[in-house]
């Protein structure tokens, strides 16, 4: 009996030998098929970091500075700041030249700078997120009884296709206006104070009468006409439809749950600088202008000549180049690692367009795999790329330069820089 019973309990002792060993096995498979974690999940625990230069000062990496530099003094750029994402990961993120030149402060990845247009892509993927949350429609109407924007602000329209103007033509610069008739609404406060006879300084209500009041060249969603207004337009929107201040409420509920934490429009005036922001320089031959203030006294530039804070949705808002990539990822169409915040039909339509003129949202242009988002003020050139192969990366400069071309040298400049990195390092800068 008793060897019978040794017997039984050495089988016993087998089976739950192996059915240990098979129940491990099983573990450290499903341990291998985890996904990695989502940006939602890696920004709740560590917002991006104070970056340094030292971060990608990596051997294997030196072709990209390279040819950065060669940007740097072909264009003759004060300074400039690049960041670069490989398959969602950020793997370098560095500065050249200088923030500041009197002081001889010199860039460094945390530094600020202002985008321009850039900042269209950031009110696009708000509108976007309001409509994939069913708070707004692409094809709800702008003005009038049906339309978003409606009371005392905005009466006095003549041309009735101003009630044909839909989300989607502002979105897509196809609302109907043309630069030619009396130029960029946003830049002509001189002329809106003396045509519609309203007191310094103009605000946006000011524009946007002056704007509705006139004539409309074009039926609405017919034609392509690139509109700063359109997209000023489209941050009133976001403030009527949430009843948040734009700013605020791109903060709160896009940038800072994804770890954006220093993201701000900017000030006008050099007195206005944020904490890190970096100073503008324009060397083009005509950098002084009429204050926007009224004050009648020529300024330089990039400093009062132009309202950037009313200009915010458009072109206002203040970034560091590792703020622009983690921005862009959220829109960027490769969710292996961190997941888009906008649905798959949004994505398809940011990308491909909508209605008869298939136009990108948000995007200044896009061919096939390779999508780009240009932005230029007076002291302010800057290049965000989502590019083919995994990679994605950002430029921006605080310079206006005298001559060349920056989107053009910047982006031949950058690729053959990636063409020359043999290894590149498996950290991501996002949250180590």
């Amino acid at each position: 009996m008793r060897s019978e019973f040794m017997l039984k309990r050495k089988v016993g002792l087998a089976v739950v030998l192996i059915l240990s060993i098979v129940t491990i096995m099983s573990i450290s498979s499903r341990k291998d098929m985890v996904p990695e974690p989502t940006l939602e999940l890696i920004n709740e625990i560590k917002p991006i970091s104070r970056l340094t230069n030292d971060r990608s000062d990596i051997a294997s990496l030196k072709p990209i500075d390279s040819m950065v530099n060669r940007v740097v003094k072909s264009l003759r750029l004060a300074g400039a700041s690049v960041a670069l994402v490989k398959d969602e990961k950020l793997v370098y993120a560095k500065g050249f030249g200088y923030a500041d030149k009197d002081e001889k402060e010199e860039v460094q990845p945390y530094h600020l700078f202002r985008i321009g247009s850039v900042s269209k892509l950031i009110t696009a993927m708000a509108i976007l997120k309001l409509v994939d949350e069913g708070e707004i429609s692409l094809d709800d109407y702008v003005f009038g009884e049906k339309g978003l924007l409606k009371g005392k602000k905005y009466t006095g329209i003549k041309n009735r296709n101003f009630y044909q103007i839909k989300v989607k033509h502002l979105l897509n610069h196809t609302s109907g206006w043309s630069l030619i008739t009396y130029g960029d609404p946003m830049f002509i406060p001189h002329k809106i104070h003396k045509m519609d006879d309203v007191s310094y300084p103009i605000e946006f209500d000011d524009v946007i009468h002056f704007v509705i009041t006139r004539h409309l060249p074009y039926k609405p969603g017919t034609r392509f006409n690139y509109s700063n207004f359109g997209y000023c337009l489209l941050g009133r929107i976001i403030e009527e439809t949430t009843g948040d201040d734009y700013e605020e409420w791109v903060q709160d509920e896009i940038l800072e749950p994804n770890g954006i934490e220093n993201m701000k429009i900017a000030g006008s005036f050099e007195d206005d600088r944020a904490k890190d922001e970096v100073k503008y320089y324009d060397y083009s031959p005509d950098n002084e202008q009429l204050s926007f203030t009224g004050s009648g006294k020529m300024i330089y530039k990039p400093y009062g000549a132009d309202d950037i804070e009313m200009l915010g949705p458009a072109g206002g808002w203040l970034a560091s180049a590792s703020d622009l990539m983690r921005v862009l990822v959220l829109v960027d169409g490769y969710s292996k690692r961190y997941k888009d915040i906008l649905s798959e039909d949004l994505m398809n339509k940011m990308v491909n367009g909508v209605g008869g003129i298939k136009r990108p949202l948000g995007w200044r242009s896009v061919k096939g795999e390779h999508w780009w988002r240009t932005g230029t003020l007076s002291g302010t050139s800057a290049l965000l790329t989502r590019d083919v192969n995994g990679y994605s990366w950002v430029i921006v400069s605080n310079t206006t330069p005298r001559r060349g071309s920056f989107p053009s040298t910047s982006r031949w400049a950058i690729r053959e820089g990636i063409k020359m990195v043999k290894s590149w390092p498996t950290h991501d800068l996002f949250s180590d």
